[in-house]
C-alpha cells in the first residue's frame, strides 16, 4: 500500500504511512493496556499522522475542545487551530520530524463553540519498532484559566489583589536581587513553605542546586533586557526535599518611570504531567505488571479457544501452572455446560467487540468454579485474539446463599442475626470495588427509598450519571404496579421504600425507565443490609431486553417450524392429485389435437354431405359457436397448463420451507437470475406500463446459490413491485429500479420502486407467513415468509426500506463466498 500524502493551501503534504499502517503501529508500539491507560487519562492527550490528521484523541481532549469521544478521528490539527496559530503548528511539526527530540511550545485551540483555548504542548515523535516515525503525539496542558487570571491582573490591581491567594497556580515576584517580595498561598503549599519564610528570601534558594547558577544568571539578563521572557521549565525543592518540576511563566515588573524593578512569575506544577511522560516511555512494562499483578485470573485466546497468555492469578485459580496452561484450550478448562456454548459466545464476540457472561471453569483438582466473565476482542499484531478477565464468584454466591438464611432465621435468633450482618458489612467493605466491575447493575437505597450507590453498570443500563441519581428516589428509575411509580421526586421517599420491602429476597421481574423516557423490562434481586436501626437495600438488576428479544425470536422460530410441517403435510396432499390433473391435461391436449383434426376431415367432407345431414351441422354450430371454441380452445389449454405449473411451483415452495437438507448450489451470475425473473414477470410488468432499470455491473462475481430459488425471490419482490405502483392507478405507471454491486464478501441486490410504500405498522410482521394487506382472494402472505426463509437459509440476509407515498426498496445480501 502507497504511503498516504496530505495537504491542503494552509497545510503543506507530508508522507507518511497509510492511516490503517499508522493506526496498527501505534497499537503495536503501545499495546492495548497503555491506550486504554490514555484514554482514561485526564490529562489531553492525542496522536496524530505525520500529514496531521488524528488517529487518536483520548476523552480529556475531546472535552476540552468540546467534541464527542471518537468524533475528531480523521481531522486534521490544522482544522482545530485558529489561523494566527497555522505557520506556529505547522512549524513545529517540522522542527520534532527534523531534530528527532520532544519541543514545548504554547498556542491556542478553537473551541467546538467558536472559543479559543490557549494551550502548552509537549510533542514528540513516536517510532516503530525500527525507529521510523510514524506518527506525532501530544500532550496537552489547558491554560484558559492561567491566560484568563493574567489578563485579569492586568487588567485590575484590585482584582489582582482579591484573586492573588485564591489563584490556582502558584504566583511569587522578586526584586532585582532575585528577592521575593510576594507570594501567593498556592505556591506556599506547593513548596510547603510558610508566606513569611519565603517573604524576603532569594528565589534561588527554592531551585533544584543543579541549576541554580543558571537560574541566577537568567534573571539577570532577563532584568538587563539580554534575554526574552519565555514560558520555561524548571526544578524546586520542597520544603520536604522532594524535586518539583514546575512551567514558569514571567512578566516584567515596571515603576510609574517605566524602569525594570524585578519580575512577576506565574507558577504551575506539571510534576504529574513529567510522569506521565515518563509513563508513556515505560507503558509496556507497567501493562505487563498489572497483567501479572491483577487479582482477577486473565485469559488470552484465539478464535480457536488455544490459550495464548494466562496470568499468575488465572493460574492459582485453576491449580496449573502458566506453562500447563498455555498448551491448553478453552473447552478443557470450562465446564460441559459453559465448554457448549463457545462457538455462540464468539460469535457475539467478533461480532459487538465485547461480552460479559456467567460460567463454571473446572479447576485442576475436578472442583467446579463459578465464575463472571467479562471479554473484548484485541490483535495481536496479525492475529484476532480474545482477552476474557474472569473473576471466582464463589462468594459471592455463597453471600446470597447466606443471605437467604439469615432472612429465614431472622425472627428466631436476634443474635446471630446481628453478627452475620457484621460480617455482611465487612464483606460489603471488601467487595465495594467488585460492584463497581461487575456486569450487572448495582444500586442501594437507604430506608427511606433514597439511592445512595449506583455503580458504573447501572449507569450503563439506565444511562444517568451517578451524580445525577444519589440522593433521588427509587421511582426515578422503577416502574411496578404497587410502587416506584413516576419519573420525578416524589413528596414522600417512604412511598418509595415501601415496595423495596417487600421484595427483599427475591427476584422479580420489572419495568425500568432510562434516562430518555424509554420504558425497558428488567429483572431486580433484592437483598437488606440491617445494621441496628440501619437498613440498606442492595439491588442487583439485569436488563432484559436482550434476554425478552430472544424469547420472541424463538416464539418466531417456533410458529415457523409448526408452519413448515403443516406446510409439507399440506404440500404432499395436494401434489397427488395435481399429478392426476397434469397428466390428464396433457392428455386432453393430445386428444383434442386428434379431434380437431377429425373435424377438419368432416368440413372437408361437406359439401358431399345430404343436405339434411350438413343443415343439423349447422344448427350445432351455431349453438356451440364453433369459431369460438376454435380460436379459443388451444388458448384456454395453455393458460390452464400454466396455472396447474403455477399450483406445482407453490407446492414445491411448500414441501421447501420444511426441507431439512439444503439443495446443492451453483456458481450464477445474479444478473442472469434477475434477467430470468423479470422474463417470468414481463406480462404483467407490461400491463401495468411499469419501466424497468437495471444497474448490474460487467465484473460482478457469480454468487453461489440455489439458482431456481434466488429467481423465485426476485419474482416476488417484482410482483410485489408492480402491486404496490398499481395500487396508486396512475395513467403513467410506475418505476422499478434493480441495481447489483459488490459489498466486501457480499453480493447486494436492491429493488426500488415508485408504490405505494409499507405502513410503519405493518414492517415488524413483514416476513410473518400468511401476513397479507392484499385483499381475501389477491394474496396468500407467503411470499416474502417463503423469500425470507430462502434468503437467511443462504446465509444472507433481507432488509426493507418503506414508508407511505415514498416507495419501498428491499435489499438482499447474499455471501459471495461458499
Amino acid at each position: 500500500m502507497e504511503p498516504i500524502v496530505r495537504g491542503t493551501a494552509a497545510e503543506p503534504a507530508i508522507v507518511g504511512p497509510p492511516r490503517e499502517e499508522a493506526e496498527r503501529a501505534v497499537d503495536r508500539c503501545l499495546g492495548p493496556f497503555a491506550l486504554a491507560l490514555l484514554e482514561r487519562s485526564a490529562q489531553p492527550f492525542v496522536i496524530v499522522e505525520l500529514s496531521g490528521a488524528l488517529l487518536r484523541a483520548n476523552r480529556a481532549f475531546c472535552e476540552l475542545l468540546g467534541y464527542e469521544p471518537g468524533s475528531l478521528e480523521g481531522r486534521t490539527i490544522v482544522e482545530l487551530t485558529p489561523e494566527r496559530w497555522h505557520e506556529t503548528t505547522l512549524d513545529a511539526r517540522r522542527r520534532i520530524l527534523a531534530e528527532g527530540r520532544p519541543l514545548r511550545y504554547s498556542k491556542e485551540y478553537r473551541h467546538r463553540d467558536g472559543r479559543v483555548v490557549p494551550v502548552d504542548l509537549v510533542a514528540d515523535v513516536l517510532p516503530d519498532e525500527s525507529g521510523r516515525p510514524i506518527a506525532l503525539y501530544s500532550i496537552i496542558t489547558d491554560l484558559t484559566d492561567q491566560t484568563e487570571a493574567e489578563r485579569a491582573l492586568r487588567a485590575s490591581e484590585s482584582r489582582f489583589r482579591e484573586l492573588f491567594d485564591e489563584a490556582p497556580f502558584g504566583y511569587h515576584e522578586i526584586d532585582r536581587q532575585g528577592r521575593i517580595t510576594a507570594v501567593n498561598r498556592a505556591e506556599c503549599e506547593m513548596l510547603g513553605y510558610t508566606r513569611d519564610e519565603l517573604l524576603g528570601r532569594p528565589i534561588f534558594e527554592r531551585v533544584d542546586p543543579s541549576q541554580r547558577a543558571a537560574a541566577e544568571r537568567a534573571v539577570a539578563e532577563k532584568l538587563d533586557g539580554l534575554r526574552p521572557l519565555v514560558p520555561f521549565e524548571r526544578t524546586y525543592r520542597r520544603h520536604d526535599g522532594r524535586a518539583l518540576i514546575v512551567t514558569i511563566r514571567e512578566r516584567l515588573r515596571l515603576d510609574d518611570e517605566g524602569e525594570v524593578i524585578g519580575i512577576r512569575s506565574t507558577v504551575q506544577d506539571i510534576t504529574e504531567q513529567k510522569l506521565m511522560e515518563a509513563a508513556l516511555i515505560a507503558s509496556q512494562r507497567r501493562a505487563q505488571a498489572l497483567f501479572d499483578g491483577i487479582e482477577d485470573a486473565v485469559f488470552v485466546h484465539d478464535t480457536d479457544g488455544h490459550l495464548l497468555e494466562a496470568n499468575p492469578a488465572a493460574a492459582r485459580l485453576l491449580g496449573y501452572s502458566r506453562d500447563e496452561l498455555l498448551r491448553m484450550k478453552t473447552f478443557e478448562i470450562d465446564a460441559e455446560d459453559t465448554a457448549a456454548g463457545f462457538r455462540g459466545r464468539l460469535e457475539r464476540q467478533l461480532r459487538d467487540g465485547h461480552l460479559s457472561f456467567e460460567g463454571r471453569h473446572r479447576a485442576k483438582d475436578g472442583r467446579v468454579i463459578p465464575v463472571e466473565v467479562n471479554t473484548s476482542t484485541i490483535e495481536l499484531g496479525e492475529q484476532i485474539a480474545v482477552l476474557a478477565v474472569i473473576r471466582d464468584v464463589t462468594e459471592r454466591h455463597a453471600l446470597e446463599e447466606t443471605r437467604r438464611r439469615f432472612a429465614e432465621a431472622q425472627s428466631a435468633n436476634a443474635e446471630v442475626l446481628a453478627e452475620k450482618n457484621r460480617m455482611l458489612r465487612e464483606s460489603e467493605a471488601r467487595y465495594r470495588k467488585l460492584t463497581e466491575a461487575t456486569l450487572d447493575g448495582v444500586v442501594v437505597a437507604d430506608a427511606d427509598g433514597r439511592i445512595t450507590l449506583f455503580n458504573p453498570a447501572a449507569e450503563r443500563v439506565f444511562g444517568y450519571d451517578a451524580m445525577e441519581v444519589l440522593g433521588r428516589p427509587l421511582s426515578l428509575i422503577l416502574l411496578d404496579a404497587d410502587g416506584f411509580r413516576g419519573g420525578a421526586d416524589c413528596d414522600s421517599c417512604l412511598d418509595c421504600a415501601r415496595p423495596a420491602s417487600r421484595l427483599v429476597g427475591r427476584t422479580v421481574e420489572l419495568r425500568g425507565r432510562r434516562k430518555d423516557g424509554h420504558e425497558f423490562p428488567l429483572e431486580l434481586s433484592l437483598n437488606a443490609l440491617i445494621d441496628g436501626d440501619d437498613v440498606q437495600y442492595v439491588g442487583s438488576i439485569r436488563d432484559l431486553t436482550e434476554r425478552q428479544r430472544m424469547r420472541d425470536m424463538l416464539i418466531q422460530s417456533e410458529k415457523l417450524a409448526s408452519i413448515g410441517l403443516l406446510s409439507a403435510g399440506v404440500a404432499h396432499e395436494i401434489n397427488n392429485p395435481l399429478a392426476y390433473v397434469a397428466n390428464n391435461l396433457a392428455v386432453l391436449e393430445r386428444d383434442l389435437r386428434g379431434i380437431f383434426e377429425l373435424i377438419d376431415a368432416y368440413e372437408c367432407a361437406r359439401p358431399a354431405m345430404a343436405p339434411e345431414a350438413a343443415e343439423a351441422v349447422g344448427r350445432v354450430e351455431a349453438d356451440l359457436d364453433w369459431a369460438y371454441v376454435r380460436g379459443n380452445t388451444g388458448r384456454l389449454l395453455t393458460r390452464t397448463r400454466e396455472g396447474v405449473q403455477r399450483v406445482a411451483s407453490i407446492v414445491s415452495t411448500l414441501r421447501s420451507m420444511a426441507r431439512t437438507a439444503p439443495p446443492d448450489k451453483e456458481r450464477v451470475p445474479m444478473a442472469e437470475l434477475v434477467a430470468s425473473a423479470l422474463e417470468m414477470a414481463q406480462g404483467q410488468l407490461r400491463k401495468s406500463r411499469i419501466e424497468v432499470e437495471v444497474d448490474a455491473p460487467a465484473d460482478l462475481v457469480p454468487v453461489p446459490c440455489v439458482a431456481n430459488q434466488i429467481t423465485q425471490v426476485v419474482l416476488n419482490l417484482l410482483i410485489n413491485a408492480s402491486q404496490a405502483i398499481d395500487e396508486l392507478d396512475r395513467p403513467e405507471g410506475g418505476r422499478i429500479r434493480i441495481r447489483i454491486r459488490d459489498e466486501a464478501d457480499a453480493q447486494v441486490v436492491e429493488v426500488c420502486d415508485d408504490g405505494c410504500g409499507i405502513d410503519p405498522d405493518h414492517l415488524p410482521r413483514l416476513y410473518d407467513p400468511f401476513f397479507t394487506t392484499k385483499p381475501v382472494g389477491e394474496g396468500t402472505g407467503l411470499g416474502l415468509a417463503i423469500s425470507h426463509s430462502i434468503v437467511t437459509g443462504h446465509g444472507g440476509s433481507i432488509a426493507v426500506d418503506s414508508g407511505p407515498g415514498r416507495g419501498t426498496t428491499f435489499r438482499l445480501r447474499l455471501p459471495a463466498r461458499d
